[in-house]
């Protein structure tokens, strides 16, 4: 899945284990209802991405573009949470779900 193109893909409810995602491009993906275990997005393409629900376990987002995506009601662990509140580009509003960023991952 590396340096991938994977704009608009549906991943609904897809589970997704060990998988080596970073450079990827995940432009407007929705991942409503996945299990995201243990996937590195480091420095991928997030932007407008919807995780919705979706269990993200020892996943890793460092230097990826999370613009305008949506962490609503999804599970992540207290130290993965701690990681994802850090990157800069946690900000916008999902143009899908209308989810604001930064408030739908419970950063403060």
């Amino acid at each position: 899945m590396a340096e991938g193109t994977f704009k608009k893909v549906n991943f609904k409810e897809a589970v997704l284990s060990k998988a080596y995602a970073k450079a990827a491009d995940f432009e407007g993906a929705d991942f409503s209802n996945a299990v995201v275990d243990r996937v590195s997005f480091d420095g991928s393409n997030l932007k407008g991405s919807i995780f919705s629900n979706a269990v993200l376990s020892g996943t890793s987002f460092v230097g990826a573009d999370l613009t305008d995506s949506d962490f609503t009601d999804t599970y992540m662990g207290e130290f993965n949470l701690r990681e994802l509140c850090k990157n800069p580009t946690l900000k916008g509003t999902n143009p899908v779900t209308q989810a604001p960023t930064k408030e739908s991952a419970g950063c403060k």
